[in-house]
């Protein structure tokens, strides 16, 4: 979400469950951070038939706020792992590539123009957008997830996004920020988002961290 700056190729992110947004709230206040925007959007995660999602990840995504529109988004990401730090970067360079924008129906007729079929949903509720000193960002969100008659309370979820030079000052200019957060010596997601959405909702043991104070629930898809 930063504004790209001439010289800073990399917009690395490290995504964290919380106990407590308030906490992490307060200290994005404390450490000179303010509010951007507030946001929330829904993406329908696809997948090829008979597959789940892989290390490509396209997905439909309905914003709500602060803008309404409906999107095709292609992601890609890449991971490095420094000091127990897992970092992740797009390997397209400019992030979340848009392959098509019009009405929900059109662009899921697209998705499946190209061999590819809902799968699950990942629902971003209540989410903030904050900007710190020096141009990192940090998104704090409530989410839940829902597909084939399963529906996953995954509760808060905070995502630190830092825009450096090179893949190998990401872990530094990381471990800077997690530290005035005050999340510095967390476990941060080992795998993508809708990777982890998936096993969760498959009720399979998720690799890296569970998020705290989640209370799965199984019932109807909303």
């Amino acid at each position: 979400m930063a504004t790209r700056r001439r010289g800073l190729r990399y917009e690395a992110e490290v995504r964290f469950p919380l106990e407590s947004s308030a906490e992490l709230e307060g200290r994005l206040k404390e450490a000179g951070g303010w509010v951007r925007f507030r946001y929330a959007f829904t993406d329908t995660v696809f997948r090829r038939p008979g597959g789940g999602p892989a290390a490509e990840v396209l997905r439909l995504r309905e914003d709500r706020r602060p803008h309404r529109r409906c999107r095709l988004l292609l992601s890609v990401a890449r991971t490095r792992s420094a000091g127990g730090l897992v970092v992740r970067w797009p390997a397209l360079g400019q992030g979340k590539v848009c392959l098509y924008e019009g009405t929900r129906r059109d662009v899921e007729r697209v998705a499946r123009a190209l061999g590819f079929e809902p799968h699950f949903r990942i629902h971003h509720l209540r989410g903030r957008a904050w900007t710190l000193p020096g141009g990192a960002e940090v998104v704090v969100e409530k989410v839940r997830a829902d597909g084939a008659g399963r529906a996953v309370e995954l509760g808060w979820w905070a995502e630190v996004a830092v825009r450096v030079a090179s893949a190998g000052q990401a872990s530094r200019r990381m471990r800077s920020i997690l530290r005035v957060l005050g999340l510095a010596g967390r476990e941060g997601l080992s795998e993508g988002f809708p990777q982890f959405v998936a096993r969760a909702l498959a009720g399979r043991p998720t690799p890296g961290v569970e998020p705290r104070r989640s209370r799965p629930y199984v019932g109807r898809t909303p």
